[in-house]
Parts: C-alpha cells; structure tokens; sequence
C-alpha cells in the first residue's frame, strides 16, 4: 500500500491532495500482482482504469479499427477518462515482468469525487485536452475536404488520421519527468536556483576533471602560461577569473527585460559561474596553490546552500519571517 501512495501522489491527478488524503483514496483501488507472462482481462462491461505500481505490462485495449497495443511502466495509467464520460472498454494487462497493478472502476471513481471534489479539476482538465485535440481533427478533416484532394489522396490522409486518433483515443498517461520537474521544481517557484544549482555542480565537477587532466599530462605550461619563457612561474590565468566573468556577465544581463527572458540560461551561467570561483576559493583567498581540500570544502557549503534554496526556500523563509516578527516584537 505504501507503493501504491508513492505512486499515486506523483499522479497530477492528486497532486493536490495531502499525504494522509492519498491514503484514503489508496483504499480504493484494487492490488493486482501479476508473474510475469500472466494476463488480466477487464471485459467492457467491468471496465477499469489502471495505473502500474510496479514494474511493466503490455496494455491491449479493444477498439472498432483493431487492437490498440501500448507498454505501461511505473507510473503510467490508462482508463480514467473513459470511466468518466461512460464510455467502457474492452482491456487486456499482460505483465512483462513481476508487476503489481492497481484497478479503479466507475463506483470507486464516483466515490473518490464525492470526497475529493479537487479531483475533478485535474481530471476536466485532460478531458478538455482530448476535446480539443478531436476537435482539431475535425477541423483538419474539413481542410483536407475543402482543398480539392483526389480519392486517393483523401483516403490517405483520412487513414493517416484516422490510426492517430485511434491510437490517442488509448489515453496512455505517462510518468514524465516533466511532470516531476514540474510537481519538485516548478511549482515551488525554484526554477532560478534550480539551475545555478545544476550550472554549480556542472562547472565544479567539470573543473575537477579538467584540473586532474591537465597535472597528469603535464600541460600546465603549455596551456595556463601567457607569457612564454624559462620562468618556472610564468603567468597565467586561473579558471576562477573566467567565473568572475560569467558572474558579472550573467548578472548584469539578469537586470534587463530582454536577459529576464532568458532567466533560466542565465540562472545556469550565474551558477556555472559561481562554481569556477569556489572551485579555487582557497587559491584567491590566501594564495594557497594547494588549494583543492579548501576549495571543495567551500563549494559543497554552497550547493548545500542552493539545495537548500530549491526544496526548503519556503520553510527557511517562514523561520526567517518568524524570528523577525519576534525581535520587532521585543523592541517594542
């Protein structure tokens, strides 16, 4: 049951819902556990919507121009829309592979509405999606009609249409990783820090690398010096003065309208930026040339700091309001 909710609550379809609410709409599903290579059929007038827990079935579904095959993972489901506007069908569920799957059909559907009328918001909106996409079909039909096509050509063009609708009328809802983007990062209000995150982690993992290569091969000189010579010193420029550059740049363009559009790419440069600089921390702090324990020390503190940023800005800036409100309560 515990899968079944982990499951459930990553749906868009619940997203609104707290933790113990998914619990009580877990209930209502029913557990299947399938071998692999078993079958479980659900005839049209027992017609269920279904949603894998855990590992990989073959859906067939019954349709009037053929069999509609489809590989549903962890995640993914099918069936809620056809429960909803009463029109059941015919299904099939073979597993590929030990799987459990979890079965709704019209009355727990019914049931879980009347408790959680949120529910009906998700669901209208991809009921709206699938009105729209058959509604551009027929338009697409009537332009295919009003241009004059031979029979041949119309016949063609009908049967490219015909097999795509068909097949989206399957309704395979996948487990994207947009949608968990989405549910994780979006609609936390991170994206910004989200990407200085990647673009910080990207640029010191990429200097790590870089850096070790370079000592290996023994191409400090030949790469760094830009002032050639015997100089067993020469001098050269670290890769913490292109991250200062990047910072600014970044920076700077984030102030203006236009780089505003552009927030996402800039938040990864700034990011990047910042990870070139706290890569040499200790370098540009003290002169130190070992600088790499230091400097890896400081630049795991910042991502723990971005981390934080992404998934916990809400709660630190409720601790901070807090605390505020506290203090300007005491000097009054």
């Amino acid at each position: 049951m515990q899968q079944l909710e982990a499951v459930l609550g990553s749906l868009a379809l619940f997203k609104q819902l707290r933790p113990d609410e998914i619990g009580r709409i877990a209930r209502r599903f029913a557990i299947v556990e399938l071998a692999a290579g078993e079958t479980c059929g659900f005839a049209a007038a027992d017609a269920r919507a279904v949603v894998v827990v855990r590992g990989a079935v073959q859906l067939t579904i019954a349709s009037p121009h053929g069999d509609i095959r489809a590989m549903l993972g962890t995640g993914d489901r099918w069936g809620e829309l056809e429960l909803l506007a009463d029109r059941p069908r015919a299904a099939t569920v073979v597993a590929t592979r030990p799987c459990t799957i979890a079965t709704l059909d019209r009355g727990a559907l019914d049931a879980i509405l009347d408790d959680f009328p949120a529910v009906a918001l998700p669901l209208a909106t991809e009921l709206a999606s699938e009105l729209h996409a058959t509604i551009d079909v027929g338009r697409e039909l009537a332009e295919l009609h009003a241009e004059g096509l031979s029979r041949a050509q119309l016949e063609a063009a009908l049967a490219a249409r015909r097999r795509g609708h068909v097949h989206r009328t399957a309704r395979i809802r996948r487990f994207s990783i947009r949608g968990l983007f989405n549910q994780l990062v979006v609609q936390r209000g991170s994206e910004p820090p989200f990407w200085m995150l990647v673009g910080f982690v990207t640029a010191v993992l990429l200097a790590r690398v870089v850096v070790a290569l370079i000592i290996d091969l023994g191409l400090e000189h030949k790469l760094f010096a830009l002032v050639p010579g015997t100089d067993p010193n020469p001098m050269h420029v670290h890769h913490f003065n292109y991250g200062l550059v990047l910072v600014g740049l970044s920076g700077i363009a984030a102030m203006f309208p236009l780089g505003r559009r552009a927030l996402r790419a800039l938040s990864f440069v700034f990011g990047f930026g910042c990870g070139l600089v706290l890569d040499e921390f200790a370098l540009f702090w003290n002169l130190n040339p070992s600088y790499k324990n230091a400097s890896l020390t400081v630049a795991a503190f910042a991502a723990a700091i971005l981390a934080q940023l992404v998934y916990f800005r809400r709660l630190w800036a409720a601790l901070v309001r807090r605390a505020w409100h506290r203090i300007h309560g005491a000097r009054r």
